[in-house]
């Protein structure tokens, strides 16, 4: 008997937890690096946690000295093996920097989307490069892969998707780096395995080698590119926390992971496995949820339940070429297609699309009916041939008969053109056996072999599938296009989508998909065993589809399932009740989601077909404080940390629904002026040094201001030391080569002067005027406010002068003794700031109370001085906000009771 599956059934469980085991990490990546938060940039975090990977590498080589030795003595397999895995290194380089990179400097949902085709690109690139890894995909397990990236997709945009407005950072492009670095670096791995396991007779051994040499290489390609760029390392701000962070995600990401993943693959050895990876962003959504309380949006879950129905299909022994698989997953496209497609497009030719879907319904009926018809002369044929079949035989055991019905029911399961002719080959050669000794007989089972065959191949012509298919999928298009924008038009022409693939697919395969009872045919295939007294037998293939239970056949039957040499192995089919349970369950949910999505999401006007959350968008909200959730940004800075947590409790008060969001400063200030915007408070905006357009969106009163805003001020300022005293008396001194040099403190003689953090205007407008300037001994740099502060600290006792921007309030001046040396350069900035907390037009749509309580909300330059000094101080910004809260409770109330201006 063979095996009903295509590879070492004790290996499954292992695979499975390593597979598992790599999504994990990769899924809680986003929780550290949101743990690591602005104490470490994109090139701090990768060299500390691909640093400790190699380091913890080199400690598990001393430990296995025995393999390793065995490695070292290996000779020309350890030399190709650095090669391979030295090229599987460099496109890992790309992969991890690529990545980081392009979170931290661009749209987090763009990026996220784009190195999430990297399992689409593995899969090409491992047929091309190391085709003998797993066998192709078929068409259909293309389809799930496909559908289970655009579950990720959906995803990243519901998870990523606020705030980014102004994604449009040209650091966008390292996304596509790490895409393409990440789906390369896999086949390369494989040869370098390949290698080295002739060296060590251990394939997880021999991963672990290869996967610590690609992270050896990869570490000193990005040290070797930031040295090029000279760009500095700063680890000031990284504390014992963020190195174990780093160690958590070098080992288990770095290590681990990719060392599990490379394995499993191998073991697998099919591309179906590509579609994995796709549950890490689901799992992120669920933890960034459960730890930081992240809401899940509908969209996610759409996402979610369809990488689960993707990957029950393509990993749980369940066949997924039949019609109802086929046309669940069809119906999910056109209902992600109907988010984009617009309404009414077409003008006035409703006439066609009514003809059109006419045509298809009558054709489908007629094939249909032909396709029946066929099948029926089909099944009379293969009547007589199992007859012809059995009396052919003249042995008294019948074990010629039933090689030959065995052969037969092998071949009309077979699912490739080549093993359909072997078994076809095998039939036609039982025939010619020379114990049937009655030509008569022999002739007579030939001709019946033949014509059974001629009908059974005799499937939909290219005409009738091509007829079938165009006015099929022209009919669902047309349809999408002339929906109603309506619920009902909406979920119906997801309907008739469902409808049309249905018949079409039902069509398609009219003699093996389990419409028309998969169970009943295969018991009723078995017939001709019953007439010889032979067991019943079952091909492996119909096993290994996942529609055979212990339910199939009577308990007293008796059955075979598969067979070699003639031995018969009993095998226990698993009785798959949970599994089918929570396989059917989830096809529910997709359908359940992909016909409440364009519903909920429809817009109120009829002016999109929905307002299905995209980059940058949310489904718009309702009146009034029947939906009341205020989102408030959190811009990352401490002194609005602290109000925005201050607003939300305020808010909360008085009974009305708010939370805080992060995001980026760049992101938001598009958001607050989009014309449907995510954001509405935005709890600490620096008026004066906002963009133009934010700017008139104020003027013309688009985005509302408090009353009473505190001033604040800005400007370039000094930590002096002696020589920075007499040398550095205004800026225009930076032009002074001796005196730009007295700021360096990496040794290359440059200067630095920090500007800001990336995504402040104030930093964008000196960074312009640096380069105007045209100080070419000085370095402009840009990094977290929270890394300089940390650099302070460790210049400041060692007299080491620094130049930077800095604003008032802020607990530096209260910690150092800072020289202003003077305003920030250019027009669009001054030195004297109004600091409002502003609100779009929105908030009073929501609530007027709100409304009310952020038209009269102020703080004082001392009150913010008092609140950086806590934060500075290590106090949780929510534990000052509700200290703040308990304490003003009557200000709280005066803000909620008088009239807004």
């Amino acid at each position: 008997m063979t095996t009903p599956l295509n590879r070492s059934t004790t290996k499954l469980p292992a695979i499975a937890l390593a597979a598992v085991a790599s999504v994990v990490f990769w899924s809680l990546k986003p929780i550290f690096i949101s743990m690591i938060g602005d104490r470490g940039d994109y090139a701090e975090v990768y060299v500390a946690s691909g640093t400790i990977a190699v380091a913890v590498s080199i400690i598990a080589s001393c430990i296995c000295w025995k393999y390793t030795r065995a490695l070292l003595r290996s000779g020309p397999h350890l030399y190709k093996a650095i090669g391979w895995a030295s090229i599987s290194g460099l496109f890992l380089a790309m992969w991890y920097y690529g990545f980081y990179r392009a979170l931290y400097g661009a749209a987090k949902a763009d990026a996220t989307i784009i190195a999430f085709v990297w399992p689409l690109i593995a899969t090409v690139a491992i047929r091309f490069i190391t085709p003998d890894t797993a066998a192709k995909l078929k068409p259909n397990q293309w389809l799930l892969v496909i559908a289970s990236f655009v579950g990720a997709v959906a995803i990243g945009i519901a998870n990523y998707g606020v705030g980014q407005a102004g994604g449009g950072s040209p650091e966008i492009v390292w996304a596509f780096v790490a895409a393409l670095g990440s789906g390369l670096y896999l086949p390369f791995a494989f040869k370098a395995t390949t290698q080295i396991e002739q060296a060590i007779p251990s394939k997880p051994f021999a991963t672990f080698y290869s996967i610590s040499i690609a992270n050896a290489v990869a570490l000193a390609a990005v040290l070797l590119s930031l040295k090029a760029a000279d760009h500095p390392l700063r680890f000031y701000a990284f504390d014992t926390q963020v190195l174990f962070i780093c160690a958590l995600i070098g080992i288990g990401t770095y290590l681990i992971a990719e060392v599990t993943w490379t394995w499993a693959f191998q073991e697998y050895r099919s591309l179906t496995l590509s579609s994995l990876p796709y549950f890490s962003p689901a799992v992120s959504v669920i933890l960034l949820h459960i730890f930081f309380d992240e809401p899940v949006r509908p969209i996610a879950i759409v996402g979610l339940v369809l990488i689960l129905f993707s990957n029950l299909t393509l990993h749980a022994n369940q066949k997924s070429t039949n019609a109802l698989s086929l046309t669940l997953i069809a119906t999910v496209y056109v209902a992600l297609a109907s988010q984009i497609l617009p309404l009414d497009g077409l003008g006035a030719i409703p006439e066609m699309a009514a003809a059109l879907t006419g045509l298809f319904a009558i054709l489908a009926g007629f094939i249909l009916s032909r396709a029946s018809e066929r099948r029926t002369q089909e099944v009379d044929a293969r009547a007589v041939l199992v007859r012809k079949l059995i009396t052919a035989d003249p042995t008294a055991d019948h074990a010629l008969a039933d090689q030959l019905l065995c052969d037969l029911l092998e071949f009309e399961f077979s699912e490739t053109r080549e093993e359909k002719e072997r078994y076809l080959a095998k039939i036609r050669a039982a025939l010619s056996d020379e114990r049937i000794t009655d030509e008569d007989r022999r002739n007579e089972a030939k001709d019946a072999l033949s014509t059974w065959h001629a009908m059974h191949s005799d499937r939909l012509s290219t005409g009738e599938t091509a007829a079938l298919w165009l006015t099929g999928i022209g009919s669902v298009i047309f349809v999408l296009l002339l929906r109603d924008a309506s619920p009902f038009g909406a979920a119906g022409s997801i309907i008739f989508a469902a409808g049309a693939f249905l018949a079409i697919f039902t069509i398609r395969d009219y003699d093996q998909n389990n419409l028309h009872g998969f169970r009943n045919q295969v018991r009723r295939l078995q017939q001709g065993f019953a007439e010889i007294g032979r067991p019943y037998y079952v091909p492996a293939e119909v096993v290994r589809s996942g529609y055979i239970s212990p339910t199939t056949f009577a308990a007293d039957d008796r059955v075979r399932y598969g067979r070699t040499s003639g031995e018969d192995t009993p095998v226990t089919i698993p009785k798959r009740r949970v599994f089918n349970s929570v396989y059917l369950g989830t096809a529910a949910l997709v359908i359940l989601s992909v016909l409440l999505l364009p519903v909920s999401s429809l817009t109120s006007d009829g002016s999109t077909a929905t307002a299905a959350p995209r980059p940058g968008e949310e489904a718009a909200a309702v009146d009034d404080e029947k939906q009341g959730s205020i989102v408030i940004a959190d811009p990352g800075w401490k002194a609005a940390t602290v109000t925005a947590e201050i607003i939300r409790l305020a808010l909360e008060e008085k009974g009305i629904s708010a939370s805080v969001e992060p995001v980026d400063q760049t992101d938001l200030s598009a958001d607050l002026i989009a014309e449907d915007p995510t954001f509405h408070v935005h709890p600490d905006l620096w008026v004066e040094n906002q963009p133009l357009a934010l700017q008139e969106a104020v003027e013309s009163d688009q985005l509302r201001l408090n009353a009473e805003p505190f001033t604040a001020s800005q400007g370039i300022y000094v930590l002096d030391n002696d020589e920075t005293k007499k040398a550095v008396t205004s800026l225009d001194a930076l032009s002074d080569p001796a005196a730009a040099k007295l700021f360096d403190t990496d040794g290359d003689g440059d200067g630095e002067f920090w500007l800001g953090a990336r995504g402040w205007v104030s930093t964008e407008n000196l960074k312009d005027w640096v380069d105007s300037e045209g100080f070419s001994n000085v370095e402009h740099e840009e990094y977290s406010e929270t890394i300089f502060k940390a650099k302070l600290e460790q210049l400041a006792p060692s007299d080491q002068p620094a130049i930077f921007y800095d604003y008032v309030p802020d607990g530096l001046h209260e910690k150092y003794d800072l020289r202003r040396l003077g305003d920030v350069p250019g027009e669009e900035s001054s030195d004297e700031v109004t600091v409002h907390v502003a609100r779009t037009a929105e908030v009073r749509e929501i609530s007027t109370t709100a409304d009310r309580i952020l038209q009269n909300f102020s703080f004082s330059a001392e009150d913010m001085n008092s609140f950086i000094a806590q934060s500075d101080e290590g106090t949780d910004p929510e534990v000052i906000a509700q200290k703040w809260v308990e304490s003003n409770q009557d200000v709280i109330n005066q803000w909620a009771d008088s009239a807004a201006d």
